[in-house]
């Protein structure tokens, strides 16, 4: 998540006070001097498709003011995204309500809104594309297959509002939810690589071939328990 100057003064106090400030070092140490480098994955909404269903049962819906207090306990660097009055932010819940998985899905019409406040995050959406960013699934829910149900679902709600298109961005080694995304119906389109140098960041795409697969497609044995578990993003 690119944070502004703002955005930086209601954040960071909020991460060491929630006990998140090894994160916060680690994002500070990334944006001093890195090469990051991820899949832009997108999903034809036209194609059909069978979703997948967790290993427990999931309710999806938009947030609620309700929530914003465990979400922030959990992932403070959510803050600017929930405050920026981006639509729509979803989530899904589990059990008796508890939140269990969260991630935006963007239209073009909040192009300038994104713009505004998270310059440079992705290029303007065109009229039918919808991008889905930030998606976290909560550290007790991990390893049930939550993150391919709720995008699936997310993805439906898209489609029932004219999305056509659903782009997402995942890291190449974030193993876990690039099979996520996979399960979702998502498949690998362009690489994009962004440097931060100092703060600064400069960000670039390549095209990859049709048909293009994903890095673990080509393996011959089973992921190890981390890439089964993670299902986050959790450099961003």
């Amino acid at each position: 998540m690119k944070w502004q100057i703002d955005q930086l003064k209601r954040t960071v106090p909020l991460m060491i006070a929630e006990g998140h400030a090894a994160e916060l070092l680690a994002k500070i140490g990334r944006r001093l001097y890195s090469d990051r480098h991820s899949y832009l994955l997108a999903r034809d909404m036209t194609v059909p498709f069978v979703a997948p269903k967790g290993k427990v049962p999931i309710v999806v819906r938009p947030v609620r003011s309700i929530d914003h207090a465990a979400i922030l306990r959990e992932i403070p660097t959510r803050l600017p995204a929930l405050q920026a009055g981006l639509a729509t932010c979803y989530v899904a819940t589990c059990g008796d309500g508890e939140v269990c998985y969260m991630q935006w899905l963007i239209d073009s019409s909040q192009n300038a809104l994104l713009e505004r406040t998270f310059a440079g995050l992705c290029p303007p959406l065109r009229p039918g594309e919808g991008l889905l960013e930030w998606a976290y699934t909560f550290t007790k829910f991990r390893g049930l297959g939550i993150m391919a149900d709720a995008m699936s679902q997310i993805c439906t709600f898209g489609a029932a509002a004219g999305i056509r298109s659903i782009l997402t961005f995942v890291d190449v080694d974030n193993v876990s939810s690039l099979r996520g995304c996979r399960s979702a119906g998502f498949r690998p389109a362009r690489r994009r690589i962004e440097r931060w140098r100092l703060l600064q960041s400069q960000v670039a795409f390549e095209n990859l071939p049709e048909g293009a697969k994903f890095p673990f497609e080509d393996r011959t044995t089973d992921p190890t328990p981390s890439e089964r578990s993670v299902e986050m993003d959790p450099k961003r």
